[in-house]
C-alpha cells in the first residue's frame, strides 16, 4: 500500500459568543455587527494573521432560544435562503471573506409544517455549501414540534483555498485543502434522549468511524444553575427547590450589577494565540460552580464537552481491552466499527491523528430561568501516545477531562460575556 502524503493544514478560526433575547432579533443584530466591526478593527492591527478562515456562531444565534409553543417560534422560522440568519451570515462571509456557520431555526417549506433546529454553512462567496439539521433534540425542541435530522449525523467536504503544505516537500508551495467536517448541535453531543449508554458517545464515534477532521459545534449550553425541565419534574411541595433556584439566579446577576437576561455589548475580544485555557480537572475545588467571574470559562462545562469526545482521548485502558479482546461482543452487538475509541484492528483508531473541534456557545439568561454557560472555545485532538507515561497518572478515570494531554486548549471565551475568540490552529491530515 503506498504510504500516505502528510499535509500540514493552517486555518484562523473564529467563534462567536452572542446573547440574543427572543423577539430582539433586530437588536441582536445590531450588537453583533457592532461586535464583528470592533474584531474587525482588532484584528487588522494584531501580530501575524490578519484574516480568519472560518467564523463559528451559536445554536440559534441571533433569535434567542427557549421558544415555549410552535405559535411561539412560527414568526422566527424560514426556509434556509429566506431566513436572516442566513442574510446575516452571507454579509458576515463577505465581509471577513471566510466560511460562516451560523444556527437558526429552518422551516424545510414556506408551508412551515416540519421544522428544524439547523445550521447553515455559507462560502465566501455568500453561497450555501451546506445545511445540517440537528439530530438529538433537547426538551425545549419538544415545546414546538421540531423534527429529528431525518439522515441523522452527516459529514462533508470543506475546501480551503492554498491553506496546506505538503510535508517533506521541497518548494513547499500552498496547497488547496478539502476537509472532511461535521456538525453537531449542541445535545448532539449528548446520549440520544439522555437515555442511550453514556459510553456509546454517539456523535465523536460517528466522527471518529468516519475520519472527521473539522467538527463545528453550535450551541446553547445551560449553565449548571438554570431551572430545567428535570427540576420542574422533580418539584413537589416538600421540597420546592424551584423558588430558590429561581432566586440565586437573580441574586447573582444583580451582584454584578446585570439585568435579569445578562450581559450584552460588554465584549470579550480574545486574539492572543499565546492566551491558552488552564487545565482544571473535573472534581477540582477550583473549578467553580457558580456564575460569576464572567470572563472566565465554565471548566464544568468544557470538561463535560471533551469527555463526550472520550474516542478521541488518549487512554491506558484500551491496550488491556484489546489484549483481552474484551470489546469483541460489543462490536457485534452494536454493529459498529469502533466502541469508545477501540476498533477491532486497532486498540486506538484515532492515533497518530488530528481533528480540531470549534465549540460556539451562547451566553446570558433567558425567561429568568434558563442560564446558558457561554466558554466558546477551540480545541485540537492531536492522537499523540508518546507521552512519558511516569508523567501521567496511571488511573485513566482522572484523565477524562481538560487535563488529558492528547487534547489542546487554544482557548476559551468566558461564561458569561459576549464576545469573539480567533485562534491560528496548525495540524497534520493525510492524504
Amino acid at each position: 500500500m503506498k504510504p500516505a502524503n502528510k499535509i500540514l493544514v493552517d486555518l484562523s478560526i473564529a467563534a462567536v459568543q452572542l446573547n440574543p433575547q427572543i423577539g430582539k432579533v433586530n437588536e441582536t443584530i445590531s450588537r453583533a455587527k457592532m461586535l464583528l466591526n470592533q474584531f474587525k478593527a482588532k484584528l487588522e492591527t494584531r501580530d501575524g494573521n490578519k484574516n480568519v478562515d472560518m467564523i463559528v456562531f451559536p445554536e440559534f444565534a441571533l433569535t434567542g432560544y427557549n421558544f415555549m409553543s410552535r405559535d411561539h417560534i412560527l414568526p422566527y422560522t424560514h426556509t434556509t435562503k429566506e431566513s436572516p440568519s442566513f442574510k446575516f451570515a452571507q454579509n458576515v462571509s463577505k465581509m471577513f471573506n471566510c466560511y460562516t456557520i451560523i444556527g437558526y431555526p429552518e422551516s424545510e417549506t414556506e408551508s412551515k409544517k416540519i421544522l428544524f433546529n439547523s445550521a447553515a454553512v455559507v462560502s465566501p462567496q455568500g453561497e450555501l455549501i451546506f445545511n445540517y439539521r440537528k439530530s438529538f433534540l433537547y426538551f425545549t425542541e419538544d415545546n414546538w414540534g421540531c423534527s429529528e435530522n431525518p439522515k441523522q449525523f452527516q459529514n462533508f467536504p470543506l475546501i480551503f483555498k492554498k491553506k496546506g503544505r505538503r510535508v517533506g516537500n521541497m518548494n513547499n508551495e500552498p496547497i488547496d485543502v478539502e476537509l472532511n467536517t461535521s456538525i453537531g448541535i449542541c445535545m448532539d453531543l449528548s446520549p440520544y434522549k439522555f437515555e442511550a449508554p453514556f459510553n456509546d458517545c454517539e456523535f465523536a464515534s460517528f466522527n471518529l468511524d468516519k475520519r472527521v477532521e473539522l467538527i463545528i459545534c453550535p450551541m446553547a449550553w445551560l449553565h449548571s444553575s438554570s431551572v430545567t425541565k428535570q427540576d420542574y419534574e422533580l418539584d413537589n411541595d416538600s421540597n420546592n427547590d424551584i423558588p430558590k433556584k429561581l432566586k440565586n439566579i437573580e441574586n447573582v446577576l444583580e451582584s454584578q450589577g446585570l439585568p435579569i437576561i445578562g450581559s450584552q455589548s460588554d465584549f470579550q475580544l480574545d486574539l492572543d494565540n499565546n492566551n491558552k485555557t488552564a487545565r482544571i480537572p473535573t472534581g477540582s475545588s477550583d473549578i467553580g460552580h457558580t456564575y460569576n467571574e464572567l470572563s472566565k470559562p465554565d471548566m464544568t462545562n468544557v470538561n463535560y464537552w471533551l469527555l463526550r469526545f472520550l474516542p478521541f482521548l488518549q487512554l491506558n485502558v484500551r491496550k488491556n481491552w484489546a489484549a483481552r479482546k474484551s470489546l469483541s461482543n460489543i462490536f457485534e452487538e452494536l454493529n459498529r466499527p469502533s466502541y469508545m475509541g477501540t476498533s477491532k484492528n486497532k486498540y486506538w483508531e484515532f492515533a497518530n491523528r488530528n481533528t480540531i473541534m470549534v465549540n460556539a456557545n451562547r451566553c446570558g439568561v433567558e425567561g429568568g430561568d434558563t442560564l446558558f454557560a457561554g466558554s466558546s472555545g477551540i480545541y485540537k485532538f492531536n492522537g499523540r501516545e508518546d507521552f512519558d507515561m511516569e508523567e501521567l497518572t496511571k488511573d485513566d478515570n482522572k484523565r477524562l477531562d481538560s487535563t488529558n494531554p492528547s487534547v489542546e486548549l487554544y482557548g476559551n471565551l468566558g461564561k458569561g460575556k459576549e464576545g469573539i475568540i480567533v485562534r491560528d490552529i496548525q495540524f497534520e491530515i493525510e492524504r
